[in-house]
């Protein structure tokens, strides 16, 4: 008796998916390699246009950027290092205006702290306005996130030539514009927190017939107070060397003595204005974060 050959088996769903699999992993390996051919051809364009390798400035980058570190070398000398003013090589000849520096470093902190604190209360302000599950009316909601939208497409360089036009040279120019990019950036965040706090106490709220400042101050705040103070805290770091930044255009501050240094090319004394604003930087750091440690850690669970 002749077996008769069996039918062949139609394809199993597994074959199904491991094909299927295969396909969209191959048009996703062709659309990766597409997006890094374009990235590396933008790259490579940048890096023409940039002039980085070009020989009208010397074509070498790295040997330029060591000739730059070399001019900021103060050139201090073991055994004249403790001696006065007058004698080079010594530490009071290379920070010969170190009391002006700190008062000019110490209004830089002034500044960014001031441009912080006012640029949170208004993004705090704004964020309120802005979150979906505390503004109802839509129109508010488009209106203020439009609003920092615009704004943080201001570059504080040039709101600060703006301000500065209109109110003189002087740190006025300068604490402007920290709080308004301030309330920018902050009130997009702040909004954002708002949005992720737990629906259920806001619904209890609602629930008992609280009205909106209630529900923001008992069932908002004290969700995301540690959130706040992290990201405003983390903002006054980016702002004073931003406040640095803005001295360079008359908006006050230690910025004021660095552009004095670039002009004058004293590239000893922008390393000393430079390391002044470094350490400063440092001891902010230091401190918001310790803040920031206390807040997260009093306000979570025991």
């Amino acid at each position: 008796m002749r077996l008769q050959p069996a039918e062949s088996a139609p394809p199993s769903a597994v074959e199904d998916f491991e094909r299927d699999r295969r396909s969209v992993l191959r048009r996703r390996r062709i659309e990766a390699l597409a997006g890094m051919l374009v990235f590396s051809a933008i790259l490579v364009a940048s890096f023409n246009h940039s002039q980085f390798f070009s020989a009208d400035i010397g074509g070498d980058p790295l040997g330029r950027i060591g000739d730059f570190l070399g001019r900021m070398n103060p050139k201090l000398a073991p055994q004249a290092l403790l001696a006065d003013r007058a004698t080079k090589g010594s530490l009071a000849a290379w920070l010969y205006d170190l009391p002006l520096w700190l008062r000019l470093g110490w209004q830089t902190v002034e500044m960014a702290t001031l441009g912080t604190v006012v640029g949170a209360i208004g993004g705090l302000a704004a964020s309120f306005l802005c979150a979906r599950n505390l503004m109802p009316i839509p129109a508010v909601r488009f209106a203020v996130r439009r609003s920092l939208e615009l704004i943080r497409t201001l570059p504080e360089i040039i709101l600060a030539l703006v301000l500065v036009a209109a109110f003189g040279v002087g740190p006025l120019a300068g604490i402007i514009t920290l709080a308004v990019s301030t309330m920018g950036s902050l009130g997009k965040l702040f909004s954002e927190i708002n949005e992720e706090v737990d629906p259920r106490q806001l619904e209890a709220m609602d629930a008992s017939g609280a009205g909106l400042i209630n529900k923001i101050r008992y069932g908002v705040v004290p969700q995301v107070l540690p959130n706040y103070a992290s990201y405003a805290l983390l903002r006054l770091e980016g702002n004073l060397a931003g406040a640095a930044a803005l001295g360079i255009v008359g908006a006050g501050g230690i910025g004021i003595e660095l552009q004095r240094a670039i002009t004058y090319t004293e590239f000893d004394t922008y390393l000393a204005i430079l390391m002044l604003m470094v350490g400063l930087i440092f001891v902010i750091d230091i401190a918001s974060e310790a803040i920031r440690h206390r807040l997260i850690r009093l306000g979570g669970p025991e």
